[in-house]
């Protein structure tokens, strides 16, 4: 049912093939909530015909979540652009990355599920941790990998000296020789996000379209990923206008980045709900399309709120690395040159954790 009503959404579709019965349309709600797209679909409900629309008590909880999804993004739109602005009188260069940019994509862009505010700031690591930590006094260096954060009217905001970073070392290298080949294209692309005034700098789409799938890939790998990143890359391939010579490139340089499984399985759910063919960047592999939707669905987007309070918050240390472990085994054949080196990280961490703990 949850491919119908996404199908439905991108405008594939107008109606379900048969009535969702009341306990179909409960279960289709908490999958929704699970998955962080419960206002996104709520659209999809809109555009139902009367008669196939959910129970009025399920129908006003998801009205309900929809209208604070988009008071909540009208707050962050704000935000972002308060952030943007005060890193620029500073004279620093920044652009937003995913998040309130990525809705800017959407059909109805305060529908997109909110997170934090991420932004790429140039200079490099330690200028990146030197600046934030001299004007925020209580900035983090987080997991010291590539962003420092801080706290600003109660939103988390991260600021990184590079996007992204992979575990496999040749990988990750060319990932950032690419982000330092593409960095000057990156600082002028100006946008209006909804309900401002001002406009605030994103990522150009060639650089999007390999940086949203390695953010994809990195979240799905790490815990599990939602179905809120796979939209966020369907919504991005089906606003873009790619030449091929832009469609090979992008291609070219996530297979060198060892993603080419992935990619292509990618591309299988993403023609599944309703990206026409011709927007895809390469062909789709259904069965590894198959293993990817049923991971999503079963796994869902982990949170940093399941790793402290919810769901996985009771687990120690073995516990956690033993889950990680047991799912980068099972989820392998999609990342096959990408995957055991996280594994050996896993595993350093672990040595390295009990052999200096004291």
């Amino acid at each position: 049912m949850i491919k119908q009503l996404l199908r439905i959404v991108a405008g594939k579709s107008n109606c379900f093939s048969c009535v969702p019965a009341s306990e179909e349309w409960t279960a289709l709600f908490f999958a929704a909530v699970r998955q962080g797209i419960a206002a996104y679909l709520f659209s999809g409900v809109e555009r139902l015909p009367s008669d196939q629309r959910p129970p009025l008590e399920c129908l006003m909880d998801w009205a309900a979540i929809a209208d604070y999804v988009e008071q909540r993004n009208r707050k962050l739109n704000g935000l972002c652009v308060k952030v943007h602005d005060a890193f620029k009188r500073e004279g620093a260069k920044v652009c937003l990355l995913k998040g309130q940019g990525m809705g800017m994509c959407y059909p109805h862009p305060l529908r997109r599920d909110f997170g934090d505010i991420d932004i790429w700031m140039a200079g490099g690591k330690q200028h990146v941790e030197t600046f934030v930590g001299s004007k925020f006094k209580e900035a983090s260096v987080g997991d010291g990998s590539h962003h420092v954060s801080f706290v600003m009217d109660d939103v988390d905001v991260e600021v990184h000296h590079t996007p992204a970073t992979l575990y496999n070392p040749l990988h990750n290298r060319r990932l950032q020789h690419f982000f330092e080949a593409e960095e000057a294209a990156q600082w002028d692309t100006m946008v209006q996000l909804s309900g401002q005034s001002e406009k605030v700098c994103v990522p150009t789409m060639k650089f999007n379209l390999v940086y949203i799938l390695v953010h994809l890939f990195h979240h799905w790998a790490f815990e599990g990923c939602g179905l809120k990143q796979l939209i966020d890359y369907s919504w991005l391939l089906a606003t873009t206008e790619l030449d091929d010579d832009v469609r090979k490139t992008v291609v070219k340089q996530l297979k060198a980045l060892g993603l080419g499984n992935f990619l292509a399985a990618v591309m299988a759910v993403l023609e599944d709900i309703g990206v026409d063919a011709c927007h895809l960047l390469c062909a789709p592999n259904r069965q590894l399309g198959k293993a990817l939707w049923q991971d999503v669905l079963y796994t869902g987007l982990v949170t940093a709120e399941d790793l402290s309070t919810g769901k996985f918050a009771q687990e120690n240390k073995r516990s956690r690395f033993v889950r990680r472990l047991k799912r980068a085994i099972r989820v392998l054949p999609l990342a096959p040159s990408e995957l055991p080196w996280m594994l050996a990280r896993n595993v350093w961490v672990w040595v390295r954790w009990n052999a200096f703990k004291n």
